[in-house]
């Protein structure tokens, strides 16, 4: 570091010292400390020399010994501008010195001598460093300018003659000495009007006729000299004071950009000519900048150009250098970047560390522009990989340390403005030993005998939970023995045949399971546990290997992403292949957004370059390129940031009034032009003025003015006026031309304005607002109103306010406090006589402390598919419901994973969700609660990706035909897409006879595998349907592209069917119907027969009934009752824990209120093999019910009589109870002998097929197959109580000895109300797969009690038995038609 440099430094740490304070000084100081184990004593220096001169580098260092007084010794290396190791032997002109400096006897411009050189310091047992890089250079002559020129100027102008040219004159190191000749002899500077800038260039001001002739210049570089080309001055002929022509500024040479380190000097060049001679102003960033402030660095040299002494960061912009004269004015612009060298916020330390461990080392380095930071050790350059990994960007992590990684570390930084280094020590010792000594002694003493059994045993059944591919959970159990010792357990894991094993520590004995993450796809990992003690680790579980699984061959970043603005409206975006392709590129993606903030656009490109069009000028666009291949998007660059160029304004400026101030000056007011329509960073404005019908003169201003006063105009004249916005590109459109008349006369100033005639004030809390009038007198000018306040007293403060002003508010009082007010106007006579007021301000109101919002918890965010995640969270401040009720919004932040761009989505809801996302890309969401001007904190971020856009192509060769065996179905057949990313899991065949209908409306049949074909039964006949197919994958198919849609047109032969039938054959539909026209018509027929013949039974009377019934005489069965009806017969509680049931199916009846049980109601039993006594018995706790809605078990009596074959009704007692209607569709018995029980795989018994019934009843307990009631669910009736032990209404008791149970007890009837028997129930035509309900056989009252029970019944039992055999046949008929 130069003299000039340290002294620099110098004062900024004085003034450190005395604004920060000595505490963050040795802070600072404590941070920067690098290693002491190796360190540089001497490190090279740049050295820039003739071609031909000889060079020595000088390099020497130390290292930390043993002791104090043993050094350990060093050795020096050096490194060539290949990054080689140089061989010195056989080297003719490098030679390396015993001190470790080295020497080149002649820098030779062709022979690899130039460059940069590195000093390698070695120390066995310590490692390496690498010192800074040394430049060697030749001193290169600057170029000259070598075109002639003829100048031709007027007497007064300034003339400019160029010496050097190019950007880069000057050589650090090189000195250049410049000499001016005129006409070939020394020119004799004239310092009052000759300069010669820094660039050599010469600066004539106010040319006469004396200074014609021949301008050249001679640079002496050393020993060499060299001279320009001449320019030849020309002086022309002045002009008549009145009749010279006024001529806008041009300039004769503007800045140039400019960029330097800190601490230069920086000189922007710049001179103008012009009629009149233009005044030079410089502006940055369009403020004019003050060149008389005390600690200004800015200066003005020559005419007009301007230097910039001690450059600091601050001192970065862009600067204008305006000429402006009458006629117009004229902007030149540069742009002076200033780089600051980088400077260590944090250097890495020495570390000690143990073994398997992971190590972060720190390193923080601040630079202009953004130092790029490389790791090195022992000299080497640290490639990452997943062991060592760059965090931030910067600091090192070291995963699953071995005694090899040991060693010397540096952190360096670099930049264009220079480069450094520190060096850290890392030092891997035995786990346990931490010392911070030189030497680690293993001096762990061995455990004793006791402790050594009390170490616990290996962990036991250690597991794989999940695998995925960049995550293993693994699960054990505590190891039998000594496990009540333990602690904590540690899991160590590596990669198969690797040495470097990792490891993840357990915060207690109690987890015993562990995620481990940051895992690569594809790899083999070897897993175990240990058991930790507070006085040791026991034994290893057995190694557990697993593979994690392998992730879609994506292709990686491209590589060197580049892009920069050809224009206002053009950004050119070129880069290289990405490193891992993953097959063939097919095209490169182009993201591009407007700032941070705004929606992402992309352009495709199937090329390595783009030139993104139709951009805004002077915008910032952040650009990323992303590669796809076959197996879709690959991973994305780097983001960019470049921001267009800069235009001309695009609007006017606003609100532009003018306000006449005097006779002689008009004030012009305005605003800037709206932001979007200022097309780069405003510079100024230019104000062109006119006396009516005269010609126009200019004004400019800088950007930060909204206001200008046009001065010496004539009295009582119309003047017009327009303005115009400026950029550094120029001028952007005028307004349209304002008008406005001077006054004729000037207000008086001769004597002081008077009192203002009126103030009106306002009090409040803490404020007073206060309006006033003007004093009477208009013909006195009025300057400024002077307003003051004080507490109890005037004008303990005063302000003073512009003269337009009539209203004003006096902020930041104390309440409940008396002020006195003054207003008086003022002009340059004086100030007028004031107006007072007393006012006492309000109390202080209380202070309504908002209660604080709550951050919002429970934040999910869920992917949708590859271009949206629904987030949603919960808002603790709501109630249970959730529901929000008063004014506040929800404010979601979302961002790419690692990028600081943000934006934000708004929403009154509990959940919104993010569109317009990037494929396979991992967001960060947060979220926060807004109400009014109050917000809460973030919440918790949580992480989510979305979905890759998968399958790439659609399901290929999509055909429909009939089936040939079965013209029934329709086989749908495709090929699977040609391009797929990850395994085909199955497909989703749509189709529909709608192709107007969305892709959800259409009919779905999905199946898992990958079989490419499918049969569809069911379709209508001559019908055109419309097929289309989606492929399911193992990273989702919601949003995989459909085949090409295909039509089919079915024929006649494509019938509905039903998966289960019984009438398979019957395939004519007018034939059906006569048969079930038929049946019902031979049903009517015999019914009234059968009620014929029951009318024309002798009567009984009841007492006669009542005895046989109560003697219950064996071979006389009691009649059945026709008529049944059970309007009075109730059901209700069942014990429903006393059995399970399985619906069957359902029936509208079992939802209609309570079931009512007939008055008579009769046993049924099918089995006439087995003969099974019946039992009639007056208790209603031994009653059994089948075959209707419910069938239970019933307990049977001593009072028997025989059966007969397929009897259907037995008389029983009546009686009223209720049940539960949630239990009506449920059977409360199965029998014993069942041939073929219900099951879900057999839903209707031993039938192929069965329908629901609720009016027929010809089913039995002993054939569950039989058509009975059609909700009719399964249960087993072993080892359960009463089923209507919880009847409301219990039956008479039992007249008969007691019974017992049978397991054959005959099972009876619920049936639905008012409904009898031979009835058959009315379906509407909606309702599929049921009876069309014949006519019904109405009955009177009288009838029914007419009615008496039949001694003689076997005749109709039999014709009864006939009857269930032709409606079974007619169900097996009918079934294909209806369903239940």
């Amino acid at each position: 570091m130069s003299t000039k440099m340290a002294k620099t430094h110098g004062f900024n740490w004085m003034w450190l010292w005395i604004w920060f304070g000595f505490p963050l000084l040795l802070q600072l100081a404590t941070v920067s400390q690098a290693s002491q184990a190796l360190t540089f004593t001497l490190e090279p220096q740049d050295s820039v020399v003739p071609e031909g001169h000889s060079v020595l580098l000088q390099c020497a260092g130390k290292a930390a010994g043993k002791g104090k007084a043993t050094p350990t010794p060093t050795s020096i290396r050096w490194r060539g501008p290949d990054g080689q190791d140089l061989g010195v032997v056989g080297d003719t002109f490098r030679t390396q010195l015993k001190n470790g400096s080295l020497y080149i006897s002649s820098v030779e411009e062709n022979r690899g001598l130039t460059g940069a050189y590195q000093c390698l310091l070695s120390a066995e047992g310590i490692g390496s460093v690498l010192s800074r890089p040394a430049l060697v250079a030749i001193a290169r002559q600057p170029e000259l300018n070598q075109d002639f020129i003829e100048t031709y100027l007027l007497p007064g102008q300034t003339a400019y003659f160029r010496c050097m040219v190019g950007e880069h004159v000057w050589q650090p190191g090189v000195r250049h000495t410049v000499q001016w000749y005129k006409d070939d002899m020394p020119l004799p500077l004239d310092k009052l009007r000759m300069v010669v800038l820094p660039n050599g260039a010469l600066e004539i001001d106010e040319v006469n006729a004396n200074d014609r002739g021949a301008y050249q210049c001679n640079v002496t570089s050393g020993s060499v000299h060299r001279l320009s080309s001449k320019t030849n001055l020309n002086i022309k002929k002045p002009v008549d004071a009145g009749a010279e022509q006024a001529v806008a500024p041009s300039f004769l040479v503007g800045p140039s950009p400019k960029t330097v380190s800190e601490g230069d000097t920086v000189t922007l060049d710049c001179v103008a000519n012009g009629v009149p001679k233009p005044q030079i102003k410089w502006l940055r960033n369009g403020e004019e900048l003050d060149f008389n402030h005390l600690d200004s660095r800015f200066s003005i040299t020559g005419t007009g150009s301007l230097q910039i002494s001690g450059a600091e960061d601050i001192d970065s912009g862009n600067y204008q250098c305006r000429a402006s004269n009458s006629v117009d004015s004229l902007d030149a612009q540069a742009t002076v970047q200033v780089q600051v060298p980088p400077k260590f916020i944090q250097a890495p330390r020495d570390k000690t560390a143990s073994e398997k461990e992971v190590l972060n080392l720190e390193c923080a380095i601040h630079g202009k522009p953004k130092p790029s930071i490389r790791w090195l050790k022992n000299g080497e350059v640290i490639t990452p990989n997943e062991y060592l990994q760059f965090v931030n960007g910067h600091n090192l992590r070291i995963r699953g340390l071995l005694y090899s990684d040991a060693g010397m570390f540096q952190c360096v930084g670099t930049n264009p403005a220079g480069s450094v280094q520190a060096s850290a020590r890392l030092r891997v010792v035995p786990p346990g030993d931490l010392s911070a000594g030189e030497d680690i002694a293993s001096d762990v003493k061995p455990l004793s005998s006791g402790l050594l059994a009390r170490l616990p045993g290996p962990p036991r059944n250690l597991v794989a939970q999940i695998v995925k591919s960049r995550f293993v959970t693994l699960s054990w159990q505590e190891p039998l023995q000594n496990a009540n010792e333990v602690v904590s357990y540690t899991v160590y894991y590596r990669v198969s045949n690797s040495e470097r094993e990792q490891k993840i520590v357990t915060q207690s004995h109690e987890d015993q399971q562990v995620s481990i993450q940051s895992l690569l796809p594809g790899r083999t990992y070897q897993f175990r546990v240990v058991a930790n003690t507070n006085f040791g680790m026991g034994e290893s579980s057995q190694p557990l290997e697993a593979s994690t699984q392998p992730e879609v061959n994506i292709a990686g970043p491209p590589r060197n992403v580049d892009a920069y603005a050809r224009n206002h409206k053009e950004i050119f975006v070129h880069w290289q292949p990405p490193t891992v392709t993953n097959g063939e590129i097919l095209k490169y993606r182009v993201y591009y957004s407007e700032n941070d903030s705004g929606a992402d656009m992309y352009n495709d490109s199937m090329s390595l370059e783009l030139l993104l069009t139709d951009l805004r000028p002077y915008t910032d666009y952040v650009i990323s390129v992303v590669p796809f291949n076959r197996n879709g998007m690959g991973d994305s660059s780097a983001e960019l940031k470049v921001r267009t160029f800069s235009s001309t304004p695009s609007e006017p400026p606003n609100n532009v009034t003018l306000e006449v101030t005097s006779s002689s000056s008009i004030t012009v007011h305005w605003e800037p032009p709206a932001e979007e329509d200022c097309n780069g960073q405003i510079t100024g404005y230019k104000i062109r003025y006119r006396k009516f019908k005269d010609a126009p003169q200019a004004k400019s201003t800088p950007a930060n003015i909204r206001y200008f006063e046009l001065n010496g105009l004539d009295r009582n004249a119309e003047y017009q006026v327009k303005i115009a916005a400026m950029t550094v590109n120029g001028s952007g459109p005028f307004t349209e031309w304002y008008r406005a008349n001077t006054l004729e006369n000037d207000l008086d100033e001769t004597q002081v304005p008077g009192k203002p005639i009126w103030i009106n004030i306002q009090p409040g809390a803490d404020n007073i607002g206060l309006h006033w009038g003007p004093p009477q007198q208009p013909e006195i000018k009025i300057r400024s109103y002077v307003l003051g306040w004080g507490r109890g007293i005037p004008d303990e403060n005063t302000i003073e306010l512009k003269e337009t002003e009539r209203y004003h508010v006096l902020k930041n009082l104390e309440s409940n406090m008396e002020y006195v007010v003054s207003l008086r106007a003022r002009n340059v006579k004086g100030d007028g006589p004031p107006i007072y007021d007393n006012i006492k301000t309000r109390d202080e109101e209380p202070l309504d402390v908002p209660v604080p919002l709550e951050v919002p918890v429970g934040l999910r965010a869920i992917t949708m598919s590859s271009s949206s995640i629904v987030v949603y969270w919960i808002d603790t401040m709501l109630n249970k419901n959730q529901h929000v009720t008063d004014n506040r919004h929800y404010t979601v932040s979302y961002s790419i994973t690692g990028s600081n761009r943000y934006r934000y989505h708004n929403t009154s809801d509990l959940n919104c969700m993010i569109n317009d996302l990037r494929p396979s890309t991992q967001y960060e969401f947060a979220v926060k609660v807004v109400k009014g001007r109050r917000e809460s904190a973030w919440s918790m971020s949580v992480l989510n990706s979305t979905f890759q856009n998968v399958p790439v192509t659609p399901p290929r060769e999509l055909t429909v035909r009939l089936d040939e065996q079965n013209p029934h179905n329709v086989i749908v057949q495709w090929l699977p897409p040609k391009h797929t990313v990850g395994q085909i899991t199955g497909y989703n065949i749509y189709y529909t006879t709608d192709t107007t209908k969305r892709d959800r409306d259409w009919a779905i049949e999905a199946f898992a595998g990958e079989e490419t074909m499918l049969m569809l039964p069911n379709l209508k006949p001559y019908t055109t349907y419309y097929f289309k197919v989606q492929a399911r994958t193992t990273k989702g198919g919601n949003n995989a592209p459909f085949s090409a849609l295909t039509a089919f047109t079915t024929s006649a032969a494509v019938i509905m069917q039903e998966a289960d039938t019984i009438a398979k054959g019957i395939d004519n539909q007018n034939l059906l119907y006569i048969i079930i026209g038929s049946t019902v018509l031979v049903l009517f027929l015999l019914l009234l027969g059968l009620l014929l013949f029951c009318r024309r039974k002798p009567q009984s009377s009841p007492e006669h009934t009542k005895k046989s019934y109560q003697k219950n005489n064996v071979g006389v069965p009691k009649p059945p009752d026709l008529w049944i009806h059970h309007d009075q017969m109730e059901l209700k509680n069942i014990d429903k824990g006393l059995h399970s049931a399985t619906p069957v199916c359902s029936d509208n009846a079992s939802s209609s209120g309570a079931l009512t049980l007939p008055r008579s109601v009769v046993h049924s039993e099918y089995e006439v093999d087995t003969p099974v006594p019946g039992h009639v018995t007056n208790s209603l706790d031994k009653r059994a019910y089948v075959a209707g809605y419910m069938t239970a078990t019933s307990m049977n009596s001593t009072m028997e009589r025989p059966q007969y074959p397929r009897t259907q009704y037995n008389h029983q007692n009546r009686s009223h109870m209720t049940m539960d209607t949630g239990l009506s569709q449920q059977s409360l018995t199965q029998p014993q002998n069942n041939s073929l029980a219900q099951t879900p795989e057999h839903p209707y018994g031993g039938y192929d097929a069965n329908f629901c019934n609720a009016g027929y009843t010809g089913g039995t307990a002993s054939n569950p197959s039989a058509p009975g009631n059609g909700c009719v669910s399964t249960i087993e009736s072993a080892k359960r109580g009463h089923p209507l032990k919880s009847f409301s209404v219990p039956g008479p008791p039992p007249t008969g000895a007691a019974t017992t149970m049978n397991k054959h007890t005959p099972a009876v009837t619920i049936r639905p109300q008012n409904q009898s028997p031979y009835k058959k129930p009315s379906f509407s035509a909606a309702t599929p797969n049921r009876l069309q309900g014949g006519g019904s056989v109405a009955h009177s009252t009288d009838e029914i009690q007419r009615l008496a029970p039949s001694t003689s019944t076997e005749e109709l039992n039999q014709e009864m038995a006939n009857l269930e055999g032709l409606m079974k046949d007619l169900s097996a008929i009918t079934a294909n038609e209806f369903e239940c």
